[in-house]
């Protein structure tokens, strides 16, 4: 069996485009059996119910992210931060009444096969950035499965831990269990809700607090850290174009498709270009450094430091490419994200995974611009725009 998995679309169009054409080119050279998606369809971008829309016509299964859930009042806002508060509320604003219920009602977590779906972690399904060993360790504990896919980071990394020999024995069964599902899960295709809701059970979430969820949380701690990029948080104020702006009269037509652009969209290009002045890849990483030292602080205090626990599993970067898990270990994948790349990488993202031949990992470009300019004109906070081309 073959599957196209990937995650963390943040209602981005054209990267969710660019990643289903690419995952159709590879589907004719050896055919793809399911698309999984690992939640948040929504938030940040300016495409909520295209983005639904479009997945929900091409994917087999669709899980829960914090995003999803926080756009239909399941999650409080008070653990976002103002940007992603500010897209969120937009976000509700937009979605149309089906889409609010599609969303309301996504499982946090499947269980399909040997394979463990879950947006956030096995400890806390929407909440915990898995962003160290330490923590994968704790989440290890929380499935019983030879793989776990996450996203939530929008960084692609693997975390992969030898089995036990309890663990080597269920291995040694997972072809079958894997084929068993799979038949159920095809079978489950003819309804869509069925296939995005029911096939495996939905466990119940033993995740962190609220004070480690808002410590752990990069949306509450990184942006609200930028200092003036925050404060660009505020609604941008952008004009509207009219039909008469976009449709050239007799007595005006622009010389050229350029100079009609330019003109409809001379108020986005100068307010990104305002924002990319002042906002620099530097301050970005500069606000992630300083949530990574937050974030050690909080394990310290938990008493999660590596010093404190015994760490049995190793933290990879996957290659661009082909990766095949070793014999005898177990692993938490996380494809990295499709709408806001975190890596330095602004391409999306996005993996195959073959039960035979083991993953491989994607990236593929989209127009960015294009995305932008739509951010701007929805009004949302800039900075969600200018972060995009430095993929942070």
């Amino acid at each position: 069996m073959r599957y196209a998995v990937f995650s963390d679309i943040h209602a981005n169009l054209e990267a969710l485009e660019a990643v289903l054409a690419k995952i159709d080119e590879i589907s004719k050279e050896k055919p793809i059996d399911q698309i999984w998606f690992l939640g948040d369809l929504v938030g940040y971008g300016p495409d909520p119910n295209a983005c639904i829309s479009l997945l929900r016509e091409r994917t087999d299964v669709i899980i829960a992210g914090n995003h999803d859930w926080a756009a239909v009042n399941k999650i409080d806002l008070d653990d976002f931060s103002a940007a992603a508060r500010i897209s969120a509320e937009w976000t509700a604003q937009q979605l149309t009444e089906e889409h609010r219920e599609f969303l309301a009602n996504l499982p946090e977590r499947l269980d399909i096969g040997d394979v463990t779906l879950v947006h956030g972690s096995p400890y806390g399904p929407l909440w915990e950035y898995l962003t160290s060993e330490v923590l994968a360790e704790r989440s290890f504990e929380h499935f019983s499965s030879r793989f776990c896919f996450v996203g939530h980071t929008h960084i692609p990394v693997i975390f992969q831990q030898p089995l036990t020999a309890n663990q080597t024995g269920n291995a040694e069964a997972s072809e079958e269990r894997r084929q068993e599902t799979a038949s159920a899960a095809t079978a489950a295709e003819a309804d869509e809700s069925s296939a995005c809701h029911s096939g495996s059970e939905s466990s119940p979430s033993s995740g962190p607090g609220e004070d480690e969820r808002r410590a752990l949380t990069e949306e509450g701690t990184a942006e609200e850290a930028q200092g003036a990029a925050t404060k660009t948080a505020a609604p941008a104020t952008t004009t509207e174009a009219t039909d008469s702006d976009c449709a050239p009269t007799d007595e005006e037509t622009p010389s050229t498709e350029s100079d009609a652009q330019e003109g409809e969209y001379a108020d986005i290009v100068a307010a990104l270009e305002a924002i990319e002045s002042r906002t620099s890849e530097e301050e970005i990483v500069s606000a992630e450094d300083r949530l990574n030292s937050e974030i050690e602080e909080l394990l310290a205090l938990l008493g999660l430091s590596q010093s404190m626990i015994k760490v049995t599993n190793e933290m990879l970067t996957p290659p661009e490419g082909h990766w095949d898990p070793p014999a005898g270990y177990r692993a938490i994948i996380n494809p990295g994200g499709v709408g806001q790349p975190r890596d330095g990488d602004p391409r999306a993202a996005f993996m195959i995974y073959d039960t035979e031949a083991g993953f491989e990992f994607y990236r593929v470009p989209y127009d960015i611009k294009k995305t932008q300019e739509k951010i701007i004109k929805a009004g949302l906070p800039q900075y969600l725009a200018v972060r995009l081309a430095y993929g942070r």
